[in-house]
Protein backbone atom coordinates (compact mmCIF):
# COMPACT_ATOMS: atom_id res chain seq x y z
CA UNK A 1 0.00 0.00 0.00
CA UNK A 2 1.37 3.18 -1.12
CA UNK A 3 0.70 6.50 0.63
CA UNK A 4 -0.02 8.16 -2.55
CA UNK A 5 -0.18 7.25 -6.16
CA UNK A 6 1.39 9.96 -8.93
CA UNK A 7 -0.29 9.94 -12.15
CA UNK A 8 2.05 11.25 -14.90
CA UNK A 9 5.73 12.64 -14.78
CA UNK A 10 5.58 15.98 -16.20
CA UNK A 11 5.79 19.33 -14.49
CA UNK A 12 3.23 18.70 -11.88
CA UNK A 13 3.80 15.51 -11.29
CA UNK A 14 7.66 15.29 -11.16
CA UNK A 15 7.53 18.17 -8.50
CA UNK A 16 4.81 16.61 -6.53
CA UNK A 17 7.23 13.52 -6.16
CA UNK A 18 10.08 15.30 -5.14
CA UNK A 19 7.90 16.73 -2.39
CA UNK A 20 6.49 13.75 -1.25
CA UNK A 21 9.37 11.92 -1.23
CA UNK A 22 11.62 14.49 0.47
CA UNK A 23 8.68 13.79 3.67
CA UNK A 24 9.61 10.12 3.20
CA UNK A 25 6.25 9.34 1.43
CA UNK A 26 6.04 5.81 0.27
CA UNK A 27 5.19 7.20 -3.09
CA UNK A 28 5.06 5.31 -7.04
CA UNK A 29 4.94 7.41 -10.03
CA UNK A 30 2.90 5.89 -13.16
CA UNK A 31 3.56 7.28 -16.98
CA UNK A 32 3.73 6.59 -20.09
CA UNK A 33 6.99 8.71 -20.36
CA UNK A 34 8.49 11.99 -18.31
CA UNK A 35 8.34 15.25 -19.52
CA UNK A 36 4.80 15.63 -20.40
CA UNK A 37 4.55 18.71 -23.06
CA UNK A 38 7.88 20.32 -21.73
CA UNK A 39 10.31 17.50 -23.04
CA UNK A 40 8.72 18.50 -26.83
CA UNK A 41 9.41 22.25 -25.68
CA UNK A 42 12.07 24.25 -27.40
CA UNK A 43 14.22 26.81 -25.48
CA UNK A 44 13.18 27.94 -21.58
CA UNK A 45 13.87 31.91 -20.78
CA UNK A 46 10.68 32.23 -17.98
CA UNK A 47 11.53 29.82 -15.26
CA UNK A 48 13.26 31.66 -12.60
CA UNK A 49 16.89 31.07 -11.60
CA UNK A 50 17.40 29.38 -15.20
CA UNK A 51 18.06 31.98 -17.64
CA UNK A 52 18.32 29.69 -20.37
CA UNK A 53 16.80 25.96 -20.67
CA UNK A 54 15.13 23.45 -23.24
CA UNK A 55 12.41 21.65 -22.83
CA UNK A 56 14.29 18.04 -22.90
CA UNK A 57 16.87 19.57 -20.52
CA UNK A 58 14.66 20.96 -17.69
CA UNK A 59 12.49 17.34 -17.93
CA UNK A 60 16.01 15.30 -17.82
CA UNK A 61 17.40 17.14 -15.02
CA UNK A 62 14.08 16.95 -12.63
CA UNK A 63 13.23 13.07 -13.47
CA UNK A 64 17.55 12.77 -12.57
CA UNK A 65 16.31 14.88 -9.02
CA UNK A 66 13.46 12.41 -8.25
CA UNK A 67 15.41 9.54 -9.04
CA UNK A 68 18.15 10.42 -6.60
CA UNK A 69 16.06 11.12 -4.26
CA UNK A 70 14.44 7.90 -4.21
CA UNK A 71 11.61 8.41 -6.21
CA UNK A 72 9.95 4.79 -7.73
CA UNK A 73 8.73 5.03 -11.24
CA UNK A 74 6.68 2.48 -13.18
CA UNK A 75 7.26 3.71 -17.16
CA UNK A 76 5.91 2.81 -20.20
CA UNK A 77 1.99 1.95 -19.03
CA UNK A 78 -1.02 3.39 -19.38
CA UNK A 79 -3.79 4.11 -16.13
CA UNK A 80 -7.40 2.15 -17.44
CA UNK A 81 -8.87 3.19 -14.65
CA UNK A 82 -9.28 3.86 -10.50
CA UNK A 83 -11.29 2.09 -8.31
CA UNK A 84 -12.17 4.05 -4.94
CA UNK A 85 -12.56 0.94 -1.86
CA UNK A 86 -12.90 1.74 1.95
CA UNK A 87 -9.93 4.25 2.66
CA UNK A 88 -7.95 3.65 -0.28
CA UNK A 89 -7.81 3.33 -4.35
CA UNK A 90 -6.87 0.88 -7.03
CA UNK A 91 -5.35 2.14 -9.89
CA UNK A 92 -5.08 -0.30 -12.81
CA UNK A 93 -3.07 0.33 -16.05
CA UNK A 94 -3.78 -1.05 -19.35
CA UNK A 95 -1.19 -4.01 -18.52
CA UNK A 96 -2.88 -5.47 -15.72
CA UNK A 97 -1.15 -3.99 -13.08
CA UNK A 98 -2.94 -3.27 -9.94
CA UNK A 99 -1.81 -0.43 -7.54
CA UNK A 100 -3.17 0.49 -3.80
CA UNK A 101 -2.72 3.64 -2.47
CA UNK A 102 -4.53 6.45 0.69
CA UNK A 103 -3.89 8.81 -2.11
CA UNK A 104 -3.96 10.11 -5.34
CA UNK A 105 -2.45 12.87 -7.28
CA UNK A 106 -3.81 13.29 -11.09
CA UNK A 107 -1.42 15.29 -13.23
CA UNK A 108 -1.76 13.53 -16.63
CA UNK A 109 -1.41 16.48 -18.43
CA UNK A 110 -2.80 17.18 -22.34
CA UNK A 111 -2.09 14.94 -25.18
CA UNK A 112 -2.20 16.59 -28.93
CA UNK A 113 -5.28 17.54 -30.76
CA UNK A 114 -5.39 15.51 -33.84
CA UNK A 115 -6.11 17.00 -37.34
CA UNK A 116 -8.94 14.28 -38.17
CA UNK A 117 -7.93 14.04 -41.64
CA UNK A 118 -7.12 12.04 -44.21
CA UNK A 119 -3.81 10.48 -44.05
CA UNK A 120 -3.52 11.73 -40.52
CA UNK A 121 -2.71 8.50 -38.89
CA UNK A 122 -1.27 6.62 -41.70
CA UNK A 123 1.42 9.10 -41.89
CA UNK A 124 2.15 9.62 -38.00
CA UNK A 125 5.99 9.24 -38.01
CA UNK A 126 6.75 9.04 -41.10
CA UNK A 127 6.53 12.66 -41.72
CA UNK A 128 3.87 14.12 -39.53
CA UNK A 129 5.53 15.41 -35.77
CA UNK A 130 4.38 16.69 -32.93
CA UNK A 131 8.13 17.73 -31.72
CA UNK A 132 10.26 20.07 -33.23
CA UNK A 133 12.84 19.36 -30.81
CA UNK A 134 12.76 15.90 -31.84
CA UNK A 135 12.20 16.12 -35.18
CA UNK A 136 13.44 19.14 -36.71
CA UNK A 137 16.58 17.86 -37.81
CA UNK A 138 15.65 15.63 -39.64
CA UNK A 139 14.22 17.85 -42.35
CA UNK A 140 17.49 19.90 -42.93
CA UNK A 141 16.98 21.26 -46.55
CA UNK A 142 13.51 20.62 -47.22
CA UNK A 143 10.23 21.89 -47.07
CA UNK A 144 7.55 21.72 -44.03
CA UNK A 145 4.51 22.91 -43.01
CA UNK A 146 3.54 23.52 -39.66
CA UNK A 147 -0.24 23.14 -38.97
CA UNK A 148 -1.91 26.04 -36.24
CA UNK A 149 -1.63 29.92 -35.46
CA UNK A 150 -0.91 30.52 -31.76
CA UNK A 151 2.20 30.73 -29.75
CA UNK A 152 2.90 26.77 -30.18
CA UNK A 153 3.11 27.28 -34.02
CA UNK A 154 4.99 30.25 -34.17
CA UNK A 155 7.28 29.14 -31.69
CA UNK A 156 7.62 25.49 -34.04
CA UNK A 157 7.85 27.40 -37.35
CA UNK A 158 11.07 29.88 -36.04
CA UNK A 159 12.88 26.22 -34.71
CA UNK A 160 12.13 24.70 -38.05
CA UNK A 161 13.95 28.07 -40.03
CA UNK A 162 17.29 27.16 -38.41
CA UNK A 163 17.15 23.38 -40.73
CA UNK A 164 14.59 23.66 -43.43
CA UNK A 165 14.48 25.22 -46.90
CA UNK A 166 11.16 26.27 -46.93
CA UNK A 167 8.29 27.02 -43.82
CA UNK A 168 4.90 26.92 -44.62
CA UNK A 169 2.24 27.87 -41.76
CA UNK A 170 -1.03 26.93 -42.15
CA UNK A 171 -3.43 29.06 -40.03
CA UNK A 172 -7.06 28.61 -39.66
CA UNK A 173 -7.32 32.11 -38.43
CA UNK A 174 -6.83 35.21 -40.46
CA UNK A 175 -3.93 36.43 -38.39
CA UNK A 176 -1.42 34.29 -36.07
CA UNK A 177 -2.12 34.80 -32.11
CA UNK A 178 1.04 34.91 -30.17
CA UNK A 179 3.84 37.28 -28.97
CA UNK A 180 4.17 40.35 -31.43
CA UNK A 181 7.74 40.25 -31.13
CA UNK A 182 8.01 36.52 -32.72
CA UNK A 183 5.50 36.89 -35.12
CA UNK A 184 7.18 40.10 -36.56
CA UNK A 185 10.38 37.69 -36.90
CA UNK A 186 8.62 35.26 -39.08
CA UNK A 187 7.02 38.05 -41.14
CA UNK A 188 11.16 38.87 -41.87
CA UNK A 189 12.35 35.73 -42.97
CA UNK A 190 12.67 34.53 -46.59
CA UNK A 191 12.01 30.50 -45.64
CA UNK A 192 8.66 31.28 -43.87
CA UNK A 193 5.33 31.90 -45.76
CA UNK A 194 1.82 32.29 -43.84
CA UNK A 195 -1.21 31.06 -45.15
CA UNK A 196 -4.05 32.32 -43.58
CA UNK A 197 -7.48 30.81 -43.62
CA UNK A 198 -6.26 27.03 -44.77
CA UNK A 199 -7.94 24.42 -43.65
CA UNK A 200 -6.08 21.00 -43.92
CA UNK A 201 -7.93 18.24 -45.55
CA UNK A 202 -5.26 15.43 -46.62
CA UNK A 203 -2.10 14.12 -46.02
CA UNK A 204 -0.90 12.96 -49.03
CA UNK A 205 2.43 10.24 -50.40
CA UNK A 206 3.85 6.74 -50.68
CA UNK A 207 5.99 5.36 -47.56
CA UNK A 208 6.59 8.95 -46.44
CA UNK A 209 4.64 12.58 -46.39
CA UNK A 210 4.84 14.39 -49.99
CA UNK A 211 1.79 16.67 -50.30
CA UNK A 212 -0.53 18.22 -48.29
CA UNK A 213 -3.72 19.04 -49.13
CA UNK A 214 -6.04 22.74 -47.76
CA UNK A 215 -8.85 24.36 -48.60
CA UNK A 216 -8.50 27.75 -48.26
CA UNK A 217 -11.21 30.12 -46.75
CA UNK A 218 -10.77 33.82 -48.22
CA UNK A 219 -9.74 34.30 -51.76
CA UNK A 220 -6.01 35.10 -52.41
CA UNK A 221 -4.64 36.92 -55.47
CA UNK A 222 -4.52 34.06 -57.73
CA UNK A 223 -8.23 33.57 -56.87
CA UNK A 224 -9.17 37.04 -57.70
CA UNK A 225 -6.88 37.11 -61.08
CA UNK A 226 -9.05 34.37 -62.11
CA UNK A 227 -12.49 36.29 -61.54
CA UNK A 228 -14.05 33.53 -61.04
CA UNK A 229 -16.77 33.72 -58.16
CA UNK A 230 -15.24 32.63 -54.52
CA UNK A 231 -17.35 30.27 -52.13
CA UNK A 232 -15.93 31.40 -48.53
CA UNK A 233 -18.26 28.73 -46.95
CA UNK A 234 -16.97 26.09 -49.33
CA UNK A 235 -13.45 27.29 -49.88
CA UNK A 236 -11.14 26.37 -52.64
CA UNK A 237 -8.52 23.04 -52.31
CA UNK A 238 -5.30 23.49 -52.73
CA UNK A 239 -1.88 21.58 -52.76
CA UNK A 240 1.71 22.36 -51.43
CA UNK A 241 4.97 20.16 -51.79
CA UNK A 242 5.76 19.32 -47.91
CA UNK A 243 8.08 16.50 -47.22
CA UNK A 244 7.44 17.20 -43.20
CA UNK A 245 4.13 18.54 -41.27
CA UNK A 246 3.97 19.75 -37.58
CA UNK A 247 1.06 19.51 -35.84
CA UNK A 248 0.65 22.41 -33.55
CA UNK A 249 -3.40 23.06 -33.12
CA UNK A 250 -3.07 22.49 -29.08
CA UNK A 251 -3.80 20.11 -26.64
CA UNK A 252 -6.86 17.84 -25.13
CA UNK A 253 -6.82 16.68 -21.13
CA UNK A 254 -5.67 13.17 -21.18
CA UNK A 255 -9.01 12.50 -18.37
CA UNK A 256 -10.29 9.77 -20.71
CA UNK A 257 -9.78 7.11 -17.93
CA UNK A 258 -11.70 9.76 -15.38
CA UNK A 259 -14.81 9.78 -16.90
CA UNK A 260 -17.60 8.47 -14.56
CA UNK A 261 -14.98 8.55 -11.64
CA UNK A 262 -14.14 12.29 -11.06
CA UNK A 263 -15.96 15.49 -11.62
CA UNK A 264 -14.78 16.94 -15.04
CA UNK A 265 -15.43 20.53 -16.27
CA UNK A 266 -17.44 20.72 -19.75
CA UNK A 267 -13.81 20.68 -21.46
CA UNK A 268 -13.28 17.53 -19.80
CA UNK A 269 -10.30 19.08 -17.62
CA UNK A 270 -10.31 18.01 -13.83
CA UNK A 271 -11.91 20.80 -11.58
CA UNK A 272 -9.99 21.11 -8.50
CA UNK A 273 -10.04 23.71 -5.32
CA UNK A 274 -7.79 26.07 -3.87
CA UNK A 275 -6.12 23.11 -2.33
CA UNK A 276 -6.07 20.92 -5.91
CA UNK A 277 -8.74 18.49 -4.17
CA UNK A 278 -11.33 17.15 -6.35
CA UNK A 279 -15.07 15.74 -5.61
CA UNK A 280 -13.58 12.65 -4.00
CA UNK A 281 -11.77 13.32 -0.74
CA UNK A 282 -8.18 11.61 -0.92
CA UNK A 283 -7.59 12.99 -4.82
CA UNK A 284 -6.26 15.39 -5.46
CA UNK A 285 -4.99 17.07 -9.17
CA UNK A 286 -2.28 19.18 -10.72
CA UNK A 287 -1.05 20.82 -14.13
CA UNK A 288 -2.51 21.00 -17.36
CA UNK A 289 -4.63 18.01 -16.60
CA UNK A 290 -6.76 20.81 -14.77
CA UNK A 291 -9.36 23.49 -14.98
CA UNK A 292 -6.60 26.00 -13.41
CA UNK A 293 -6.52 29.30 -15.59
CA UNK A 294 -2.75 29.25 -17.35
CA UNK A 295 -1.02 26.63 -18.47
CA UNK A 296 2.41 26.99 -17.97
CA UNK A 297 5.81 25.43 -16.60
CA UNK A 298 6.43 27.12 -13.45
CA UNK A 299 2.41 27.37 -13.00
CA UNK A 300 2.66 23.61 -13.31
CA UNK A 301 5.33 22.95 -11.09
CA UNK A 302 3.80 25.41 -8.05
CA UNK A 303 0.54 23.29 -9.09
CA UNK A 304 2.33 19.98 -8.22
CA UNK A 305 3.85 21.15 -5.32
CA UNK A 306 0.40 22.58 -3.75
CA UNK A 307 -1.10 18.95 -4.66
CA UNK A 308 1.77 17.38 -3.01
CA UNK A 309 1.21 19.14 0.20
CA UNK A 310 -2.62 18.65 0.21
CA UNK A 311 -1.97 15.32 -0.14
CA UNK A 312 0.38 14.64 2.60
CA UNK A 313 -2.32 16.57 5.17
CA UNK A 314 -4.67 14.31 3.77
CA UNK A 315 -2.74 10.79 4.20
CA UNK A 316 -0.93 11.80 7.53
CA UNK A 317 -4.61 12.30 9.33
Amino acid sequence: MYDCIIIGAGPAGLTAAIYLVRKKAKIVVLTEDVGGQIKDGPLIENYPAIEKITGPDWASKAHEQAQKLGVEFKMNDKVKKINQAAGSFEVETESGQKYQAKSIIIASGKTPRRLNVKGEKEFEGKGISVCVTCDGPLFTDKTVAVIGGGNSAISAALELEKYAQKVYILNLGSELIGEEVRIEQLKKSAKVEIIPQAKTTAVLGNQFVEKLKYKTLSADRKDLATKEPFDSAQGREKEIVVNGIFREIGWEPSTGYLENFIELSPTKEVKIASNNSTNIPGVFAAGDVTDVAQKQLVIAAGEGAKAALSAWNYFTK
